[in-house]
């Protein structure tokens, strides 16, 4: 069996995060993409914390960071669509939770195409968009 230590970083990172320890994973994900900077999940996680921490500017900005790596990767659309609604760019999250839905679609999630439907009914709701 082959040793990964990509994999190993995440499996790190997301005990962390069940656990609520949001610096730990930082600092682990931190590592993973020092380590691999062109691994779009390092960016991701990072996206994960910083939202955790409240930090949403750096949260954005790793989602984003992950998208240009990973043009496939639809959590990341819907993550960024939620952390820019908070920074009050609410089109845009709009936009951004709309492509994830396709994406999540294409990929058969309905899981995670119903959370997409929710948060696009809330800003209609809230925002008449």
């Amino acid at each position: 069996m082959e040793y990964n230590i990509e994999e190993e970083y995440c499996k790190i990172i997301q005990s962390k995060l069940v656990t609520q320890e949001f610096e730990a994973a930082l600092d682990n994900a931190e590592k993973l993409v020092k380590y691999a900077p062109n691994c779009a999940r390092g960016y991701y996680y990072q996206g994960l914390c910083y939202y955790a921490l409240n930090d949403f500017e750096s949260s954005m900005n790793n989602y984003e960071k992950c998208i240009e790596l990973d043009h496939s990767f639809a959590k990341a659309y819907y993550n960024l669509g939620i952390v820019i609604y908070y920074l009050n760019k609410i089109k845009d999250a709009k936009n951004y939770i709309e492509y994830a839905y396709k994406l999540f679609k294409t990929k058969g999630d309905k899981e995670a195409c119903a959370k997409c439907i929710e948060s696009l009914e809330f800003i209609q709701e809230e925002h008449g968009l």
